[in-house]
């Protein structure tokens, strides 16, 4: 796609002059819609997406549109500042991502269809819609959606039915995207539409999410009319490319959803590869099968006990299978195989092809990362979250920002442009989430022993095979796309027909290769994705996350919401005012007993999957003992066995590089928004294996080099202890224009690969290159950002561990590095290091001064999907958009305030609870009455922006907190105003009890003796504390989001027991 930026220049962009839209006067809505506050995000390049003709020129002369790259800088610029950030410079670097937009930052005001406002703000152009009926609010998303992506889009939904070269144009690299989408989702348009039948059919939820993606369809089509009918609004990729935008179906959101799951909510599918690896090892070992996989379980990581985990509960996966049944595992002769669709060179190539190792966009193939901490730890008691996708960087980006509100929705954040009719990733009322890829093992190969359908022996061609003894057919056909020479054209030329073969099994999804086992029985290869067909299924939990009346019950609604409505494979990170939650989604296979799942298995029948784990089975954890959570694609949970293809879940992992600057961080105090942000990006320049593995390797080398090494073998290790010094980052901190250290990156750069081979070959039979495992992560070279994943960084450091004979858990089968002989490994490590000095012939000098990692070897480029490019920013291993969420207002702290307003009189107050079975008959009554002198202006303004909070402590900590939002429409049947303005007061009602259970509140300013607050609950959505209350007194206390607080204690309970708590105040 970068090679359609010259053609659109030398194709010439027709002139259009756009006018100018004026600001408008419009009701904002600003931290309505009971905004708890406390968000800030960011998405670079911008929120601007589509650039007319005149608008693109200009971009490509260098002056953009102002939401085009505003948020650019922004992100860039904070590895410069951090660490040693403070809060009050948060806003330097995040946009506030509160509801609604400030009065003052109104840029435009429109309605794209009746019953629904949208109004762009000032400072970044982001939409946020009003909407007074689902359909139009759900209109408008798709609207402002196709505002901001357009031409996106249409390259997305091309490339999800793997049909990008007829609307870009033939070259190597759009015909090589379709073919790994083909891999992936191998789909005809009847399969796209079944889908959507499924999801309309699956009953009320499935229904009402196929009408929102109705009204979204409609709210694209809208502005394609529009854009078809003024050049203005017209991408100039268009006109550039000789194509016109075709009308929006929902099948188009169907193909998008198979290319963003199929890369990011997938694991595993390398069984294959596995199978041949151990092969060639068992050779290199003169047939010693023992003894192979003893080295490939060493290098595996199945279950290590030392591996990192999100969850420090156990969530046993795939460690029930019992002994492995040979029978379930055919002798696949590897030499045979040839791929169905593919022009692989070599066998490594081939088996790459078939796992479908490589994604069809420029992205990282897990995503991040996340760092949560408990209010415990915190400054002002209440948690802290910053976390967000990694999701590869495009200009424009692959997701969109919208603020959307209307019946049953009120959210803002991201989603992938295309599939955005809800927010994926982003923030509630008074919560926000995110994820990171989880790379659970929900894909595995399958032999299928081919048959012919009708009759005769099978051969390596025959379209059939053997499922429960019958002979099903192979549904073969062509994917053919008749694609233009080249991006816009070459007049008269001949149009070019790619045509590439599809095979596909009603059992076990798409055929990716065929051959013969060793005896001769042809065969098929063929991988099954458990969301294969199923791409709208994870829909639900976000049309359930993004509902306020589904989200009323906290961490335990998230996790119904993202645990059980999400099927792709996903890390899930919640956070609200009190606590921190994580959930893992994956519609995780069980396999049959005596399978061995890191081999493929016969897809005969009798070794079919037996179903999906169950939600309980899931990892999770809920504010664990640690006080914070961290992510950054590691291991799930202890006993959550690693898929096929995951070889990194080891010792060591990424996310020890933010868990060690967290841990720092709270045990120097508790921290603010800025330490955590600090913690993120300082872990953001650090080379991992400097980090965790340089120590340990300079450990066994000792400080000088042996007789015979490379004269510079001496300066490269110095240099590598001093940067070892420094904390190992990669980094222009002082923005001087290099690198504070350039030369030991690329010291490491090269002796990494060298030291790896050195310690492992001689004694893995060759694992490395046999197992075809990745040595460092490339994404960093590829100018993509996400580095230090999945690569060969844990088993360096745990065979070290054993050459030096520190402690270990999890022993492997052998040492490897010099046999285990520490003088032997000392001389293979210093060996590498020399070998790493011809680092000459990569920069011209033979001097070690003269080597250094340029800051654009490894720079973030925004790949440009269209005409418009922007410029690169400085290396830094971050999330593309991320959160940084504190709740701020309206909520209870660890702990009760000192300062709040009392009754005038002891025994003015009122405090009954009532704890039933079921809990719809729970209640809940405070009655705060002869108080201190309260005015109405004490109350804010409720009906707008003045939240509300009850707080229970038992002595000094918190046992229960509900809460009563701002403003907002309550009684769903018959729908008011929440609140309204008396005399003295305010008057909260709702029949609905949303979200915490609240029936009523009233507010009565008065003088001192007479003002009174009457709050009355019930209902299963109330947050009861355990009765009986043991640590007395209880204290009470009502705060509001302007920091203004009445209070009342009871230490003398007329009861107090299992069922009900009742009392007056001291």
């Amino acid at each position: 796609m970068r090679s359609l930026v010259r053609v659109l220049i030398a194709a010439g962009l027709a002139v259009v002059v756009a006018a100018s839209a004026a600001a408008q006067t419009s009701q904002g809505h600003y931290q309505e819609f009971g905004d708890a506050t406390g968000f800030l995000n960011i998405l670079p390049p911008g929120s601007d997406g589509v650039l007319n003709g005149p608008e693109a020129a200009a971009a490509q002369a260098g002056t953009y549109p102002p939401h085009v790259k505003d948020q650019l800088g922004m992100y860039g610029d904070l590895v410069y500042h951090a660490p040693g950030l403070t809060d009050a410079q948060l806003l330097d670097f995040y946009k506030d991502a509160s509801f609604g937009v400030r009065e003052d930052d109104i840029d435009r005001v429109y309605s794209p269809t009746t019953d629904v406002t949208v109004v762009r703000d000032l400072s970044f152009g982001v939409p946020h819609i009003f909407g007074t009926t689902r359909y139009a609010t759900m209109f408008a998303e798709g609207y402002t959606g196709a505002e901001d992506r357009l031409f996106l889009m249409d390259v997305l939904r091309h490339l999800g039915r793997a049909r990008l070269s007829e609307f870009l144009g033939a070259s190597p690299a759009n015909e090589a995207m379709d073919q790994s989408q083909l891999a992936i989702a191998p789909y005809l348009e009847s399969d796209l539409t079944a889908q959507l039948d499924t999801i309309r059919n699956s009953g009320p939820e499935g229904q009402a999410g196929y009408d929102d993606l109705l009204a979204y369809r409609d709210g694209v089509n809208q502005y394609i009319n529009e854009a078809l009918a003024d050049p203005t609004k017209l991408p100039a990729e268009y006109p550039a490319l000789q194509q016109t935008p075709a009308q929006w179906k929902p099948e188009d959101t169907v193909a998008i959803a198979s290319l963003v799951g199929g890369i990011f909510g997938k694991g595993g599918g390398g069984e294959l590869s596995n199978l041949c690896g151990l092969k060639a090892m068992t050779a290199a070992l003169g047939g010693d099968t023992a003894t192979a996989r003893a080295i490939f379980d060493d290098m595996h990581f199945a279950n290590d006990i030392e591996a990192p985990t999100t969850s420090p509960n156990s969530a046993p996966y795939m460690t029930n299978l019992g002994p492995v049944d040979p029978a379930s595992h055919p002798d696949v002769d590897c030499a045979s195989l040839h791929p169905v669709n593919s022009s692989a060179a070599s066998l490594q190539d081939l088996l790459d092809a078939i796992s479908g190792v490589a994604p069809p966009l420029a992205v990282p193939h897990a995503m991040s990362n996340a760092l949560l901490v408990a209010g415990e730890h915190t400054k002002n008691g209440r948690p802290i979250a910053v976390f967000g996708p990694q999701t590869g960087y495009f200009m424009p980006q692959l997701l969109v920002e919208k603020d959307v509100h209307g019946p049953n929705i009120d959210a803002r954040g991201v989603a992938f442009a295309g599939t955005d009719l809800y927010v994926e990733l982003g923030r509630g009322r008074n919560y926000a989430w995110s994820a990171t890829s989880a790379g659970a093992d929900n894909v595995d190969q399958w032999v299928l022993q081919l048959c012919e359908p009708g009759g005769g022996p099978p051969t390596v061609d025959s379209l059939g095979y053997v499922h429960n003894g019958v002979c099903k057919t192979i549904e073969a056909y062509r994917h053919v796309q008749v694609a233009k020479p080249s991006a816009g054209g070459i007049p008269g030329g001949p149009d070019i027909v790619l045509s590439w073969p599809v095979q596909r099994t009603s059992d076990y999804g798409p055929i990716v290769a065929r051959g013969t086992l060793t005896d001769g029985t042809p065969i098929a290869i063929a991988t099954l994705r458990s969301t294969y067909q199923n791409e709208l299924g994870s829909a639900r939990g976000f049309r359930r996350i993004n509902d306020p009346t589904f989200m009323t019950n906290g961490y335990d609604t998230f996790r119904q919401a993202m645990g059980q409505g999400v099927d792709y494979t996903f890390n899930w990170f919640y956070v609200d005012a009190k606590d921190i939650g994580y959930q893992h989604s994956c519609k995780c296979p069980q396999r049959a007993q005596g399978v061995d799942p890191y081999l493929p298995t016969w897809g005969t029948g009798e070794w079919d999957w037996q179903g999906f784990i169950p939600f309980a089975a899931q990892p999770f954890a809920q504010n664990p003992p640690a006080g914070y959570l961290t992510s950054w694609n590691n291991k799930q949970a202890p006993q959550f066995t690693a898929n096929d293809r995951q070889f990194s879940y080891g010792p060591i992992f990424r996310n020890l590089m933010l868990t060690k600057r967290i841990e720092a961080a709270i045990g120097a105090g508790d921290i603010d928004r800025a330490d955590l942000v600090d913690a993120m990006e300082d872990a953001g320049t650090v080379d991992l294996r400097g980090q965790e593995d340089l120590a340990l390797l300079f450990q066994v080398m000792g400080a000088t080099a042996p007789a015979g090494a490379d004269p510079r073998a001496q300066e490269m290790h110095d240099r590598l202890a001093t940067w070892l010094i420094t904390a190992t980052h990669r980094r222009d901190f002082d923005h001087d224009g290099q690198y504070d250290d350039p030369q030991s990156p690329a010291i490491i750069d090269a002796w990494w690969p060298r030291l790896a081979h050195a310690m492992f070959d001689a004694r893995s039979a060759n694992a490395i290159d046999n197992l075809g495992l990745t040595l460092d992560d490339p994404d960093r070279r590829l100018h993509i950002g996400s580095s230090f994943d999945d690569a060969f960084y844990g088993q360096v450091q745990k065979d070290l561990r054993r050459v030096l004979a520190l402690p270990q858990q999890d022993s492997w089968s052998r040492a490897y590095c010099g046999g285990g002989v520490l003088a032997d490994c000392r001389t293979a490590l210093w060996d590498a290091l020399s070998q790493a000095a011809d680092l000459q012939a990569e920069f011209g000098s033979p001097n070690v001064a003269d080597w250094k990692r340029a800051i654009a070897d490894e720079d973030v480029r925004q790949s440009a999907v269209g005409v418009t490019t922007v410029p690169a920013i400085p290396w830094i291993n971050r999330p593309t958009f991320q959160q940084v969420v504190q709740i701020a207002k309206g909520a209870c702290g660890a702990m009760p305030r000192s300062t709040c307003r009392l009754p005038a009189v002891s025994r003015g107050a009122v405090l009954d609870i009532k704890d039933r079975t079921p809990d719809d008959k729970d209640r809940l009554l405070w009655k705060w009455g002869r108080g201190a002198a309260t005015t109405k202006a004490d109350f804010g303004d409720p009906t707008t922006t003045t939240g509300y909070e009850l707080c229970l402590y038992d002595g000094a900590n918190l046992i229960s907190h509900t809460t009563v939002p701002a403003g907002g429409m309550c009684n769903a049947a018959s729908p008011r105003p929440c609140w309204g303005a008396t005399k003295t007061g305010f008057k909260y009602g709702d029949k609905d009890l949303t979200p915490s259970g609240v029936q009523k509140l009233i507010l009565k300013g008065s003088v001192a003796g007479q003002a009174s607050i009457v709050l009355k609950g019930r209902g299963a959505l109330l947050d009861i504390p355990a009765l009986p209350i043991l640590s007395l007194p209880v204290r009470a206390q009502i705060v509001n989001e302007n920091d203004v607080c009445w209070e009342a204690r009871f230490g003398t309970p007329s009861r107090n027991q299992t069922d009900a708590f009742k009392a007056r105040s001291d």
